[in-house]
């Protein structure tokens, strides 16, 4: 949705811009050929809207060019730069004093033995930011949901759903969160754990609670 409304106002500004532009230029001179604006107008258009977009998307369109080895006289030390450390959101201090006391729980009461079991068990889980449309923790684990179910003998209205938000594509973010269905209009900000979509795992990512058995992945 984010791309497609870009792509709307760049288009919008660049005709807005090229028409703008014809008319000035109409008014001042009437010694260019008709066939002449037109190729130039075009031009113009791409180039607005082309910039337009990639300012919106923080798109880089130089950032795949070829490199030193192929135009060695284009590049110079001043391009020798190191790669722009990746933003890394500044922890709040409810995030922080979560952070250092391993038995804090966030979520409802019929989550919070998942959350325990979860820290207990060394996993990567971060207090989110309060929300009541976002998730309460976030663990970084891919969920087997059947020993979920069977461990923590859970109820119906507690269960692990595997999704995405479609944007561009049906596929686009995928998303996996265990929900407590008694608590979304009671408590709405502590009744989900966020944890990793089948898709967003490598093989490397610790399951939870435990592995399934072999071939049954």
């Amino acid at each position: 949705m984010r791309s497609l409304l870009a792509a709307m106002f760049s288009v919008a500004t660049g005709f807005a811009a090229v028409i703008a532009g014809g008319f000035w230029i109409h008014e001042k001179t009437r010694a260019i050929p008709d066939q002449l604006f037109g190729f130039l107008a075009a031009v113009t258009l791409a180039i607005i809207t082309g910039t337009v977009y990639c300012l919106l998307m923080r798109i880089v369109p130089w950032r795949h060019l070829p490199g030193r080895a192929a135009f060695p006289i284009l590049w110079t030390r001043n391009r020798e730069l190191p790669p722009p450390k990746p933003y890394v959101r500044p922890l709040t201090p409810a995030q922080s004093a979560y952070k250092t006391d391993p038995f804090a729980l966030a979520t409802c009461l019929h989550l919070q033995p998942i959350e325990r079991a979860m820290r207990t068990a060394g996993l990567a889980v971060q207090l989110e930011q309060l929300s009541v449309h976002g998730p309460t923790v976030s663990a970084r684990c891919r969920i087997n949901q059947a020993e979920l179910i069977r461990y923590f003998n859970l109820p119906d209205w507690i269960y692990y759903r595997e999704g995405y938000e479609p944007e561009r594509s049906q596929w686009d973010n995928p998303r996996a969160d265990i929900f407590c269905r008694e608590c979304i209009k009671g408590d709405p900000g502590r009744c989900d754990i966020l944890v990793l979509h089948p898709d967003e795992c490598r093989p490397d990512t610790p399951w939870f609670p435990s592995a399934p058995a072999p071939g049954g992945a």
